[in-house]
């Protein structure tokens, strides 16, 4: 008499397939069922763990009913900074098999760059275009002493350059956006209180600064903000000594000289200057100034019919200040003074803000009140890079491993 499997397993075999990183903050498992042993399969799927070294159904389990021997589940909102364990299984009725153990270690959430190789300042203008950023005039160190010094990181080869000099009288609160290619930074303020209205633009291939001409009826300025969008660049607000606060938006549309300024129909709706824009995926919102009637809401622009919408009103939760906002695929991440980051979906009907990561401690100055003032955002990542604030750290922050 014969005991046992006489013409193959009973139970199936198996195997895990490696682990792969199909998208920032997602893992994909993979597994095969090489025989499905004397009976039907009549459950498969992964077990995973970023405890364990060996899951088994004490662990996480994924439990998969589609019919196929070669299958896959992707691991939505990973964590980042693990080490993820996992293995396939599959079951029929004469009992379970279990695929090898798979392992994979997740980015860093947070990862330091390379300081910024002179002065620290602040109130400067700093924007982000075509992997590098770009970094000008301001006040070092948090004194008197104003810079038109100008510093280019390259996200690519990680590493910063210093450029040509700002040719435009050192100044503080400028504007800063691009079009096409090249930067523009103007407006702004000088210690004993004159505000500027010249614009000035930088030719990265160049490395070199042009004045471009302004219209008479520009007022001088501080404090507005800037973004671009379909081409052309848009300044908001401001505070002029001549009229005050404004609420004035103008266009700037290169052409085939210099480019030409138009002061567009519709203002934005209050008084507003000292605020921020956010951008992305063709989107633009501005808000959060220091007038009572902006510091807590986020207004979108339509450059279509020259519109604003109010687009959301902070929740009490979110910090009082709203130093800087990005976008990075549909969500929108903002850090107000507390150093926390939030994050809002920008499809979520409800628009419920998430609290995110704090800042590294680096970014908190000596009153506790948060010393970051910029975050950038990277179109060829999903990466935002924060810092310079006053401070020489460049931080790579990775929000989609944030979970």
């Amino acid at each position: 008499m014969t005991t046992g499997i006489v013409n193959g397993k009973e139970k199936p075999t198996v195997i895990s397939g490696q682990t792969e990183i199909p998208l920032d903050g997602a893992l994909l498992f993979q597994g095969e069922i090489v025989s499905k042993g004397k009976s039907e399969i009549i459950e498969k799927g992964f077990y995973w763990s970023t405890v364990s070294q060996n899951p088994d159904s004490t662990d996480n389990i994924i439990t998969l009913n589609a019919n196929t021997n070669i299958f896959s589940y992707e691991l939505k909102n990973a964590k980042g900074e693990k080490t993820y364990y996992w293995r396939a299984f599959a079951r029929n009725s004469f009992g379970f098999d279990y695929g090898g153990v798979q392992s994979c270690n997740t980015p860093e959430i947070w990862e330091v760059k390379q300081e910024l190789p002179a002065n620290s300042r602040g109130r400067g203008a700093i924007s982000l275009y075509n992997n590098k950023i770009y970094m000008t005039c301001g006040q070092l160190e948090r004194g008197n002493i104003y810079t038109n010094s100008t510093w280019i990181y390259d996200i690519e080869t990680k590493l910063w350059k210093e450029a040509a000099t700002f040719t435009g009288e050192s100044r503080t609160e400028p504007v800063i956006f691009s079009v096409e290619d090249m930067t523009f930074v103007g407006t702004g303020i000088q210690a004993y209180g004159y505000a500027h209205k010249d614009f000035y633009r930088y030719n990265n291939t160049l490395d070199n600064w042009t004045k471009i001409d302004m219209p008479e009826d520009f007022e001088a300025r501080y404090g507005s903000v800037a973004f671009s969008l379909n081409g052309k660049g848009y300044v908001v607000g401001g505070y002029s000594y001549q009229s005050g606060i404004l609420n004035e938006v103008w266009q700037y549309a290169l052409s085939t000289t210099d480019g030409l300024w138009t002061k567009m129909d519709n203002d934005f709706p209050f008084n507003f200057y000292l605020g921020i824009s956010i951008s992305g995926n063709n989107r633009c919102f501005v808000g959060f100034g220091v007038t009572s009637e902006t510091r807590r809401t986020l207004w979108e622009y339509d450059d279509e019919t020259d519109s604003w919408e109010m687009f959301i009103t902070l929740p009490d939760e979110v910090g009082r200040t709203i130093y800087s906002g990005v976008i990075i695929q549909n969500s929108m991440y903002i850090v107000d003074e507390k150093n926390i980051i939030w994050t809002l979906d920008m499809d979520d009907e409800t628009k419920t803000w998430k609290k995110k990561a704090n800042l590294p401690l680096e970014f908190l100055n000596v009153d506790g009140e948060g010393g970051f003032q910029n975050m950038l955002t990277s179109g060829n990542s999903n990466s935002i890079y924060v810092g310079l604030g006053f401070s020489k750290y460049l931080y790579e922050y990775r929000p989609l491993w944030d979970n």
